[in-house]
C-alpha cells in the first residue's frame, strides 16, 4: 500500500465519519477518548492491572496530560464520563464511562462498521477515483466508481421514500391526535 493510499483513506474515513455522525454530537476525538476509556475498563477487569486512572489514558493514546484534562472535563460534564475516587491511591481517579458514554462510543463503532460495508468492494485505485477523479483512471476504477455511484444513488433513494413515509405517517398522527 503507498502513502498516498493512506492518505486517500483517512481522508474518505475523516468525510464518512463527518457525514454520519453529525447527528451523535460527537468529535471524533470525543470517540477517541471514550474508545480509550473502554479499552481502559476492560484491561482492568484482569486483577493484576490497576488503570483508568488519566496517566494510562495518556499513555494509551499518546497525548499530553494538559490536552487529555481538559477533554475529560468536557466529557465529565456532558455525563459521558465519571471519575470515581481509586482504593489504592487517594490522589488518583478512576475515569469510566457512563451509560451515555458508552452508547455514543457504540455509536460511533457503528459507524466504522457502515464504512467498512461501504469500502469493501473498492480496490486502492478505484478509491483515488472516488476521491478525486483522474483522467488516467483505468476503465475497471471507472466501472468500479459508477457501481458505487449506483449503490449510493440507489441507498439514498430508499433512504428519501422511508423518510416520506415517515413524515406521512407523522401527520397522519398529528390530524388524529392533533
Amino acid at each position: 500500500m503507498r502513502a498516498e493510499h493512506l492518505e486517500l483513506l483517512h481522508r474518505l474515513a475523516h468525510r464518512y465519519w463527518m457525514k454520519h455522525t453529525s447527528e451523535l454530537g460527537m468529535s471524533h476525538s470525543e470517540f477517541e477518548y471514550l474508545s480509550a476509556i473502554f479499552e481502559q475498563a476492560e484491561l482492568a477487569k484482569d486483577k493484576e492491572f490497576h488503570g483508568q486512572h488519566l496517566h494510562d489514558i495518556v499513555r494509551s493514546m499518546g497525548v499530553n496530560k494538559a490536552s487529555a484534562s481538559a477533554m475529560m472535563d468536557k466529557l465529565e460534564k456532558r455525563k459521558l464520563v465519571k471519575r470515581k475516587p481509586c482504593k489504592k491511591d487517594a490522589r488518583a481517579q478512576h475515569i469510566v464511562l457512563t451509560a451515555k458514554g458508552e452508547e455514543l462510543r457504540v455509536a460511533g463503532k457503528a459507524a466504522y462498521a457502515a464504512l467498512e460495508a461501504t469500502v469493501a468492494d473498492l480496490d486502492l485505485g478505484t478509491i483515488a477515483a472516488v476521491d478525486a477523479p483522474a483522467p488516467e483512471a483505468s476503465p475497471k476504477a471507472k466501472e468500479q466508481t459508477e457501481k458505487t455511484k449506483k449503490k449510493t444513488d440507489a441507498k439514498k433513494e430508499k433512504e428519501a421514500a422511508e423518510a416520506a413515509k415517515q413524515a406521512e405517517f407523522d401527520a397522519s398522527q398529528l390530524t388524529l391526535f392533533g
